[in-house]
């Protein structure tokens, strides 16, 4: 497998680059070292990558950073072939102008073809007004520019520096892209009728080492996260009481009906709002425990079915400020640490899941107790995973 991916990894670098010279050490015109600075990696990483002694999650992240410098090559080009399709609109306009001098009575028909020529160079070369991507991004992390930008633009990412990475193990294992591993649901009590729904549909999370927050035990052991949501408010239409049916209260747990229950796939139930919401999170990386903190940092809905939320009395606005309030301010339970190597971690595969409970203030939402659910993260796309030194060590500090 791995020699599968060194092989098209070879085939990208000589479709950027050009022919592999393994006499002298390049690509081309390009030497290795500034291959490696191209793919922001070190010397010895590329070294890897090219003898075949590298991880598959490396080959893959640095074929992913080809395809983005082709990608950027590829606008750079379209740009320049732009810029000079201006130059001739220039010139058809410089002559356009000697023959409005010659020929007044063109000058309206000359006029209005300006405004249109001009038109078109402003929506083309206007900052702001057009980039690659925009109709992608408008739907992405709200935090995405200063996170995902591409390596060889003029920005600072928040992750941390190359050289930096050994120094916060195993925090630096953890950074990168995350999801919600799985959705869930809740009741949402405190309306005029049984039967409002709470689903968490996904997560786009951001997470990052925190250079200045550390726990005693030093650097690299506190990790935040930015999670961006998507959640939607739906009502059972008939308005069945939530307890016996799908809750059981005496075992404080959901009924098997409740765990298969789909409700898009129910005709009974229909969607009253979508949620979008941001959440900043802190978790406390330590040899035997990952500890989660979390605030809310602002939700609002949109897409509400208003003739829908007026016909069964629920108010989203109160829903929003008041029970949403209280679930997303709700503590979590600690988990053992399934990653006290961090070298373990893989991308697509590595959770981490959180048992919680909702409740609301005192009142425990007149069941003695609350909802229990779970709150999980996926490991999607890690920015570093290659060879953490840090070793894992047991709450006594043993190796």
């Amino acid at each position: 497998m791995k020699d599968s991916y060194q092989a098209k990894f070879l085939v990208k670098l000589e479709e950027k680059y050009g022919t592999w010279n393994q006499i002298t050490s390049r690509f081309g015109a390009t030497s290795f070292g500034q291959i490696s600075k191209d793919l922001s990696i070190s010397p010895s990483q590329f070294s890897k990558l090219i003898s075949g002694t590298a991880t598959e999650g490396m080959y893959i992240r640095s074929i992913e950073n080809i395809n983005r410098l082709l990608m950027h090559q590829e606008i750079e080009q379209k740009l320049q072939s732009l810029e000079a399709q201006n130059g001739q609109i220039k010139e058809e306009m410089e002559s356009w102008k000697m023959k409005v001098q010659r020929n007044r009575r063109g000058f309206i028909q000359s006029g209005l073809l300006g405004i249109l020529l001009g038109g078109l160079l402003l929506w083309l070369f206007l900052p702001g007004t057009w980039s690659p991507g925009q109709a992608e991004n408008s739907s992405r992390h709200p935090l995405s520019q200063y996170f995902d930008r591409d390596f060889q633009a003029n920005f600072n990412s928040p992750y941390l520096d190359i050289n930096e990475v050994q120094e916060f193990c195993p925090c630096s294992g953890y950074e990168g892209e995350w999801s919600l591993s799985k959705p869930y649901k809740l009741p949402i009590p405190a309306t005029r009728q049984p039967g409002v729904y709470y689903l968490a549909r996904s997560a786009d999370v951001r997470m990052k080492c925190s250079r200045y927050d550390s726990l005693p035990a030093g650097k690299g052991s506190v990790l935040m996260a930015y999670e961006f949501l998507i959640n939607e408010i739906w009502v059972d239409t008939e308005h069945l009481p939530f307890s016996p049916l799908y809750f059981d209260e005496e075992k404080k747990s959901y009924t098997p009906l409740f765990d298969t229950l789909v409700f898009e796939h129910h005709p009974r139930f229909k969607k009253v709002a979508t949620i979008h919401s941001f959440f900043v999170d802190k978790f406390e990386i330590r040899p035997d425990s990952i500890i989660r903190k979390g605030e809310p940092y602002g939700r609002f809905a949109h897409e509400i079915d208003e003739e829908l939320s007026q016909r069964h009395g629920i108010n989203v606005k109160y829903i929003l400020e008041n029970v949403l309030g209280d679930l997303t301010t709700t503590n979590c339970s600690a988990i053992p640490n399934p990653f006290c190597n961090p070298n373990d971690l893989e991308e697509g595969l590595s959770t981490m899941n959180f048992d919680c409970l909702y409740t609301i203030r005192s009142e425990n939402l007149g069941i003695g107790g609350g909802y229990p659910y779970q709150k999980g993260y996926k490991l999607v796309k890690q920015m570093y995973g290659d060879n953490l030194t840090c070793r894992c060590q047991d709450s006594t500090g043993n190796e």
